[in-house]
């Protein structure tokens, strides 16, 4: 407006000037550059949204790894033979370890930095890797192994979830940190087809998983550090410089207003690192409050049977009334959970979170609901319904409602607690599936199917009321808005 009420003085001073024109030029210019600013931006976070969770797939990897290495352990072939127990402890020993670095995930995150916890966690995955890989034909180095990528798959989620939360902007957060639950589900295909390929060795996946995560290691000192945690330092200008590198700004004024609301929020916070530090900070409303909220969530979605899914693909199948291939059934569930990453980004950057996953649980119940029924008396359904039927429990429980609470860590914690807090929440998730993988065989033999199916439909409606009375929608949120949530202020409440 003042470009244009200065025509009259520009024509007489410059002659036949059209400051119509400039504005005009002036403006399009700026919405070139803002344009280029914004896609350089999103190109820029998502490129380290993808460094920073190729960990995540050699997550992926151990968690499906049982099925590469087990059938060989019990196996006729070449190669190392074992018992059916200790082959069962290969299976299982990732949740043994995964625990431990989970638990401590937080405060050494918070001590040194999330790059450096990125690098930690990428050493012990290249370490245990390589120990499989190289000596294949002794049991103890496979154990030893196989607790090195636990301890690697404990620390990898939390440190994940954080790094990405704390770089990405509030309109690609949504996006950015379903990656993890994306790349998890992504691992676990790879070591699924690893074991159709390679039927009689686990060496070529164990080379494979080395080798993601040698790459991580090289490329990862290339990511800026988090601004947020730098700010919480007192390191205004190193977390400025990241800020811009993470937004592709060329001038501090382009990030300015960003960094402002980061430092409101850093003011308040000293990130010692230790233990004593963080509990103190967890008596706070706005971190117990989500902690507690996402831990009972939590309990829901192990209750309903996520877990077996990953852990006993075949068994879980067969359970329902299916005999099928043993490899072409859990590649299928794996291709099936990627499918549904891949469906719960989109529908959560478009929809929010609460709506899509109030669908997928409602969907998961009456799934499940079917299942107990068919595996009962009660039903009688051809086998191929009952095989769409477990595809669709697969996918209705992965879209939203098993993926959501995932996402969530790295949003609802206060920065001052986000690691302790989502090292605990991450820690009683991996000692819930460890307990849910042990007793499922046997519970599943001794009560039979329809007490199990029954269970988990039960499991699933009580998230679904709990995730509707419980739960905010964080979409599109600042980070500060969703703690002020939390910590009880009306005026920046996050609407659910």
């Amino acid at each position: 407006k003042d470009v244009i009420d200065c025509n009259d003085t520009l024509s007489g001073c410059c002659g036949n000037f059209d400051s119509r024109l400039l504005y005009e030029t002036l403006s399009v210019n700026m919405v070139h550059s803002l344009d280029n600013f914004n896609l350089m931006s999103a190109t820029i976070q998502v490129a380290a949204g993808i460094l920073i969770n190729l960990s995540i797939i050699n997550s992926g990897i151990t968690l499906g790894f049982p099925s590469v290495a087990v059938p060989v352990l019990l196996g006729s072939g070449s190669g190392l033979h074992t018992s059916i127990s200790e082959a069962a402890w290969v299976g299982s020993l990732q949740f043994a370890s995964a625990p431990v670095s989970g638990l401590l995930a937080g405060p050494v995150i918070d001590r040194i930095g999330r790059r450096w916890g990125l690098l930690l966690v990428n050493a012990m995955f290249a370490a245990g890797w390589l120990l499989m890989a190289v000596f294949p034909l002794s049991l103890m180095v496979l154990y030893v192994g196989r607790l090195l990528t636990g301890l690697g798959m404990g620390m990898s989620i939390s440190t994940a979830i954080t790094y990405t939360t704390e770089i990405a902007s509030v309109s690609l957060r949504t996006i950015l940190v379903n990656f993890t639950p994306m790349t998890m589900a992504l691992g676990t295909i790879l070591a699924y087809l690893g074991a159709m390929i390679f039927q009689e060795s686990w060496t070529e996946v164990s080379y494979f998983g080395f080798a993601i995560a040698v790459v991580s290691l090289v490329l990862t000192p290339l990511l800026p550090e988090s601004p947020l945690w730098l700010l919480g330092r007192d390191r205004a200008e190193e977390a400025l410089q990241a800020l811009m590198r993470l937004r592709g700004a060329s001038a501090p004024e382009e990030v300015r207003v960003e960094l402002d609301s980061f430092s409101s929020r850093a003011m308040n916070t000293q990130q010692t690192g230790s233990w004593f530090s963080s509990l103190h900070n967890l008596r706070q409303p706005q971190a117990y409050k989500p902690l507690i909220m996402i831990n009972i969530y939590f309990l829901f979605v192990l209750g309903c049977g996520v877990p077996l899914v990953i852990a006993y693909a075949v068994s879980f199948t067969q359970s329902a009334g299916l005999v099928g291939q043993a490899y072409q059934i859990s590649l299928a569930m794996a291709a099936m959970r990627m499918v549904a990453t891949l469906l719960t980004g989109w529908a959560c950057n478009r929809y929010g979170k609460r709506g899509p996953a109030l669908l997928s649980s409602a969907v998961t119940v009456v799934s499940l609901g079917v299942l107990a029924l068919t595996v009962s008396s009660y039903l009688t359904l051809p086998s191929w319904l009952v095989g769409a039927l477990v595809l669709v429990y697969v996918l209705s429980s992965s879209v939203g409602f098993s993926s959501l609470p995932w996402s969530m860590l790295g949003e609802i914690f206060p920065t001052n607690v986000r690691g302790i807090c989502s090292g605990l929440t991450t820690t009683l998730a991996f000692l819930g599936s460890l307990l849910m993988t042990k007793l499922y065989p046997e519970v599943s033999r001794s009560l039979g199917a329809f007490p199990v199916f029954s269970f988990f439909a039960v499991s699933a409606l009580g998230g679904t009321v709990f995730l509707y009375y419980f739960l905010p929608e964080t979409h599109g949120k600042t980070l500060l808005e969703i703690e002020e949530y939390f910590k009880g202020s009306r005026a920046t409440a996050v609407p659910k």
